[in-house]
């Protein structure tokens, strides 16, 4: 296997007044030449669909008193990791990243070049198994280009015992991966930024090393 597989996927975004970048139906899998290992990256909606994530600022939200937007719809993330059954437990780190390094920039409406940073956006994690398995956790993009939100390590087969050199011993399997795991998206809301439309997007890349 290569030393690394990664896969990438964009996604996401939007704020203010606001329409939003397309969160693209994205399902890719890698794999090394023997197809043994391969890791399966999905953000949001299969198929062709297009799933738009939009945060309305209008009303009363856009008064003195601004309250956070909540984006919708919400998008579901898969990375799901393959190993060969094998009599090994040696780690397979499997991470996931964000680069949301570039804001959202004005598109129309009078807000000239203005950008409005990433880390005004957060979101909640649902549908999630715990912080220790490694799953993604509710938090916020911190405006880098590597913020990891996710790591575990990848699924494993392995035996266990004397008699697995006859095929015959205690075979376990350990299934890591995160499965439509949901991420509903919030914008903060609390500067008052030009009125306008904004887009950006969000890249989701997966690796296993």
């Amino acid at each position: 296997m290569p030393a690394q597989a990664v896969v990438t996927a964009m996604a996401l975004a939007a704020a203010a007044v606001l329409a939003a970048m397309p969160a693209r139906a994205v399902i890719t899998t890698v794999t090394d030449t023997g197809s043994t290992y391969g890791l399966t990256l999905r953000v949001g909606s299969a198929g062709a669909t297009v799933d738009t994530v939009a945060f309305s600022v209008t009303g009363a939200n856009a008064g003195l008193t601004p309250t956070a937007v909540t984006g919708t719809p919400a998008i579901s993330v898969w990375v799901m990791p393959v190993r060969p059954v094998a009599n090994t437990t040696v780690a397979r780190p499997v991470t996931l990243r964000v680069d949301s390094s570039t804001g959202l920039s004005c598109q129309s409406g009078g807000c000239g070049t203005t950008v409005i940073p990433f880390s005004k956006v957060s979101w909640v994690a649902t549908n999630n198994s715990s912080a220790a398995s490694g799953d993604i956790q509710s938090g916020r993009f911190d405006g880098t280009a590597t913020q990891s939100i996710a790591s575990y390590n990848a699924n494993a087969t392995f035996c266990t015992g004397l008699l697995c050199l006859l095929g015959i011993g205690t075979w376990t399997y350990l299934s890591n991966n995160i499965t439509a795991t949901q991420l509903q998206f919030s914008y903060d809301n609390n500067v008052i930024y030009p009125g306008g439309n904004y887009k950006g997007t969000v890249r989701f890349t997966a690796s296993m090393e």
